[in-house]
C-alpha cells in the first residue's frame, strides 16, 4: 500500500456559525453551511425566537470561549462555555462550541454528550438550523469512539433530513464508510462532496487512495494530481506523488485491476505510458514523469472527445471537471510549472525554486484563477 492511514481532519460545519454570532444573539437565522445549501425548512420553523437570544454577559462569555479555543486553550474555552450555560441553559450553540472544544482536546465522549444535549435543546424549541452542525459534531465524536456505523447515521440525517449539501460532511461520511469497509459508498460520498467543492484536499486524497487500492488507475491518477495541486509540500503529498511515480515510472503494480466502466480503456493509456521508456531512456525520473503526465492528460481527453470512451452515470467529476481541467493545463504555457509544483516533495532544490520562482508560481495561479 502506498499510503499510511489518513488522519481525520475535523472542522465541523458549525464552525461557520461564528460569522453569524451577532445575528444569532438578536434572534436571526444563523446556519447557511460552508459553501453548501442552507437547510430546507419553512421560514416560520427556523426562527430561534426570544428563548435563544443571549444576554450581553452570556454573549461575552461565548466570545471569550471562542477566542480561547482558537488559541488552543480548550480547557479555558470550556470553562467560559460552562459559565455561559449557567446564564443560558440548554442553548444549542453553546453546547456545540463546548463539544467542539472537547473534541479538539481529544475527549470525544464529552463531545458526544454536548452534541446530544444541543440537539435535544434545538429540537425542543424548533431551532432546526443549528441541528446539522450538531449532527456533524456528533458523527465526528462517534467515529472517533469507534462507532462509525452510528456516525454514518448522524451524517445521513444531516444530509437527508436537513438538506445539508456540504463537502466537509460528505468527506466525514466517506471516511466513516471507508473505516467500516463500505468502499463503494465511501467513493460515492466523496464524489458528491467534490462536486460541491472540488478544492477540498482531504477528499481528493482519500478518493485517490481508495481508487488506487481498488485498481481504478484513471480515477486515482486525476484525484491525486488535483490533491497535489492543493497540497504539494506535506507528508501526504510525498505519499501521493510517490503513488503517481509508481503508476507512471516504476512499474510497481502493487494494486489489482477491476473493470470500472467508463475508464477501463483510459486505464490502459496509463499502462501504455511505459512504452515511452524506450524512447526516453536517457531522461531523469522527473523528466519521465513530466513526459508521461503530458501524454496521459492529452490522450485521455482526446479519447473522450473522439467518442472512443463512453460516458457512464456517476462519472461527472472525472468527465466534466478533472479531464478537461488537466488537458487545459497540459496545453497551457504553465505545464512545466505545474509538474514541478506537484513534485516539490521529491525535488531537492524545492526551497530554492519556491524562493526564486515566485513570479512563475504566481503567474501560474493567476492563470488558474482566471480559468
Amino acid at each position: 500500500m502506498y499510503y499510511t492511514e489518513t488522519k481525520r481532519f475535523r472542522r465541523p460545519l458549525g464552525r461557520c456559525l461564528r460569522r453569524f454570532l451577532p445575528a444569532l444573539f438578536v434572534g436571526a437565522l444563523i446556519f447557511s453551511g460552508c459553501k453548501g445549501k442552507p437547510a430546507v425548512q419553512k421560514p416560520e420553523e427556523l426562527s430561534p425566537g426570544p428563548d435563544f437570544t443571549l444576554s450581553p454577559e452570556a454573549e461575552d462569555l461565548v466570545r471569550r470561549g471562542i477566542n480561547s479555543h482558537d488559541q488552543g486553550d480548550y480547557k479555558t474555552a470550556i470553562d467560559y462555555y460552562k459559565k455561559a450555560l449557567d446564564i443560558a441553559p440548554n442553548h444549542p450553540v453553546i453546547h456545540y462550541e463546548m463539544g467542539f472544544s472537547y473534541l479538539s482536546m481529544g475527549d470525544s465522549g464529552a463531545a458526544l454528550e454536548q452534541a446530544d444535549k444541543g440537539i435535544t435543546g434545538a429540537r425542543s424549541r424548533n431551532f432546526n438550523e443549528v441541528i446539522p452542525s450538531l449532527l456533524d459534531l456528533k458523527g465526528s465524536a462517534l467515529d472517533n469512539l469507534g462507532r462509525s456505523e452510528e456516525a454514518i447515521g448522524a451524517y445521513l440525517e444531516a444530509i437527508n433530513k436537513y438538506g445539508v449539501a456540504n463537502t466537509l460532511v460528505y468527506y466525514n461520511l466517506g471516511l466513516s464508510y471507508y473505516r467500516v469497509g463500505r468502499r463503494e459508498e465511501s467513493l460515492n460520498a466523496l464524489r458528491e462532496g467534490l462536486l460541491i467543492n472540488p478544492n477540498h484536499g482531504s477528499s481528493n486524497y482519500l478518493l485517490g487512495r481508495i481508487s488506487l487500492e481498488d485498481g481504478m488507475k484513471t480515477k486515482a491518477f486525476y484525484a491525486l494530481c488535483y490533491f497535489l495541486l492543493l497540497e504539494p509540500y506535506t507528508d501526504r503529498a510525498s505519499q501521493a506523488y510517490n503513488a503517481l511515480v509508481n503508476m507512471l515510472v516504476n512499474r510497481e503494480e502493487t494494486v489489482g485491476f477491476r473493470d470500472n466502466g467508463t475508464f477501463t480503456p483510459a486505464d490502459l493509456i496509463i499502462s501504455l505510458a511505459f512504452t515511452l521508456d524506450e524512447a526516453n531512456f536517457r531522461m531523469t525520473e522527473q523528466e519521465k514523469v513530466r513526459a508521461k503526465l503530458y501524454y496521459v492528460f492529452t490522450s485521455l481527453e482526446e479519447q473522450k472527445n473522439s467518442g472512443k470512451i463512453a460516458r457512464s452515470k456517476g462519472d461527472e467529476l472525472w468527465w466534466d471537471f478533472y479531464s478537461p481541467f488537466f488537458y487545459r493545463i497540459a496545453k497551457s504555457g504553465y505545464f512545466e510549472t505545474f509538474c514541478r509544483y506537484i513534485g516539490l516533495t521529491a525535488d531537492p532544490d524545492a526551497d530554492e525554486w519556491i524562493e526564486n520562482g515566485r513570479d512563475e508560481i504566481e503567474n501560474f495561479f493567476d492563470w488558474l484563477n482566471a480559468y
